[in-house]
């Protein structure tokens, strides 16, 4: 998959929702609770997803980038079972893997209408949501997320997949009065090694 997306601080997610929900459906509340186990500079994150009482785990591993305020990733992704989670933290701890950190995110996960958008945009049909999040003790953030489930081809495609994403992410900023400096571009994780608040 290739995951395009940003996120921002919100100091009142009150009034975010409000706004957000002009341009979206009803959202899903999600809890996601995620660990980082390393080894030589590569990390697996394990999230146990829980919505509507079920409870999914994901392991995830990125090669990520930097794009002005975007992070841009390469993900691979697969689902497993919640009872076999357990054995898959023993396997990394047993084969040199550290738990290096974890968070949780309380979180309700919007679409926003495709309508919305310039259809030029949306040419490669990507999956656009929008998360309004609390994690502690940072405080909330909103996340738009662009993602296309096939990986990058060349060079070029990546370059216009992320300038189309960025429009994206200007265009729901823009409606919802974050302003461009509110844009965290630090991963959770240095965030939470520091403490930091917006």
């Amino acid at each position: 998959m290739h995951e395009i997306e940003a996120k921002a601080w919100i100091e009142n997610p009150e009034k975010t929702e409000r706004l957000l929900r002009r341009l979206t459906g009803s959202p899903v509340h999600c809890m996601k609770n995620d660990e980082y186990w390393t080894i030589g500079g590569k990390t697996i994150r394990i999230r146990e997803e829980t919505i509507d009482g079920k409870t999914t785990v994901l392991i995830t591993q990125k090669v990520k980038t930097i794009a002005e305020t975007l992070e841009n990733n390469q993900e691979l992704e697969c689902e497993l079972p919640v009872t076999s989670a357990p054995v898959f933290r023993a396997i990394l701890k047993n084969t040199g893997f550290i738990r290096t950190a974890q968070k949780e995110k309380n979180t309700k996960i919007f679409t926003p209408f495709r309508d919305f958008f310039e259809p030029a945009l949306l040419a490669d049909d990507p999956h656009i949501t929008v998360e309004l999040s609390f994690i502690p003790p940072l405080g909330s953030f909103l996340e738009i997320e662009v993602l296309y489930r096939d990986a990058v081809q060349d060079i070029f495609e990546e370059r216009q997949r992320i300038l189309n994403a960025q429009q994206i992410v200007n265009m729901v900023l823009r409606v919802l009065n974050i302003p461009m400096e509110a844009i965290e571009a630090r991963p959770y994780n240095e965030l939470l090694r520091n403490n930091c608040h917006g």
